[in-house]
């Protein structure tokens, strides 16, 4: 396949901010939680369609996720590979169920199509592996135990450039799974952008959403550098539910590069009578880039010579049912063979690639297409 150096100029060749902190079993922001709940779950390899018949069989198998149906199927003797159906279940307790939170799972990546039931009631689905999904979950849980069921359906998968050759495909709950708890007045969709960017100074842009605002509430921005000191802050009144925050003429900022990953940080607290209810952040690299005439590529207006390989998200004996330790030790790997730039075929892979290759000094080449399901 050939690429014109204007589409080129157009792909997606950034340096991926993504933060999604997969290390800590619980991580508690103010006014929010995040806790990590791949433990202690079972897998029933069945095609029913009926959560009381998945139920009552006593051929579920106790897991951890990341979990594959396929880790080996790939590598045996057997042609083909099981493209049919399976459930997940995990007992989830919650001590107490506050009134004015709202919970949520968040799943990173469930191939293919997915079912999401709740103490028997279905709160919602997806379809597609390579893209996290949230899945709302207030109104079906209770205080003490809940039980999650998950169904999941593959299907045949076909190479979206070349329809006549199968590529193979992973089923399974493939990367973590979190439940999530905030307030009923919240921030969500957190975008930063870095509009200009120079050696001398450069500019912030963040756009965000707030959730049910309320009349008193006010937002305080902070950007922090490296070793935790503030740059500098702002605070806004008079807000509405979308809104645009801006950080103009920064002065003696650190830019990214591939040989010094320096990242920034951007707080923005959602506070009434100044007391936080709130808090989201997200990770900056400022940087610059561009595509010169017949190929050559500048990276904060230096030549910089692109040396890099190509990614698939999978491992021996676990398929791509990875954990973080894995996709992380594989982009340490990468950058330690003198790599700076690496190719993620073909499709959005695991948060903890993008966190990683935004520390290391890795330049991402990001895919969207893939698969089709047909």
């Amino acid at each position: 396949m050939k690429f014109s150096i204007s589409v080129l100029k157009k792909s997606l060749f950034l340096i991926c901010v993504i933060m999604v902190s997969c290390n800590a079993t619980t991580e508690k922001k103010q006014g929010r939680s995040k806790t990590n709940i791949n433990k202690e779950w079972q897998y029933l390899e069945n095609n029913t369609n009926s959560t009381a018949q998945a139920l009552a069989l006593a051929s579920w198998q106790d897991i951890n996720l990341p979990h594959t149906w396929n880790a080996l199927d790939a590598t045996d003797v057997t042609p083909g590979y099981r493209r049919s159906a399976g459930w997940y279940k995990k007992e989830l307790n919650i001590p107490t169920v506050a009134s004015n939170q709202i919970y949520q799972l968040y799943f990173e990546g469930v191939n293919i199509t997915s079912e999401v039931y709740v103490n028997g009631k279905n709160v919602g689905g997806h379809i597609g592996g390579y893209i996290g999904f949230n899945i709302d979950i207030t109104d079906a849980i209770s205080q003490g135990n809940n039980t999650i069921l998950v169904r999941l359906i593959m299907a045949i998968i076909q190479k979206l450039f070349h329809p006549k050759k199968a590529i193979f495909i992973f089923g399974g709950i493939t990367r973590d799974v979190w439940l999530e708890t905030f307030p009923k007045e919240h921030l969500s969709n957190l975008k930063v952008s870095t509009p200009n960017v120079t050696n001398n100074n450069a500019n912030l842009l963040a756009t965000l959403t707030i959730n049910n605002l309320s009349d008193n509430s006010t937002i305080k921005a902070i950007l922090i550098d490296k070793n935790g000191t503030e740059i500098q802050s702002q605070k806004l009144e008079n807000i509405n539910s979308n809104l645009e925050i801006s950080f103009n003429d920064l002065k003696d900022i650190k830019l990214w590069d591939t040989d010094n990953p320096y990242l920034y940080t951007l707080k923005v607290q959602l506070l009434q009578n100044d007391t936080t209810i709130d808090e989201i952040s997200e990770s900056i690299g400022f940087r610059w880039f561009e595509f010169k005439d017949y190929g050559a590529f500048y990276l904060n207006g230096k030549r910089l010579l692109l040396r890099g390989t190509h990614r698939h998200e999978e491992h021996a004996g676990v398929g791509a049912a990875m954990s973080n330790a894995q996709h992380r030790a594989d982009m340490e790997l990468i950058k330690d063979m003198g790599a700076n730039f690496v190719r993620l075929a073909h499709y959005p892979q695991d948060p903890e690639v993008y966190k990683a290759c935004n520390e290391l000094g890795l330049l991402v080449w990001d895919e969207l297409h893939g698969a089709v399901e047909v």
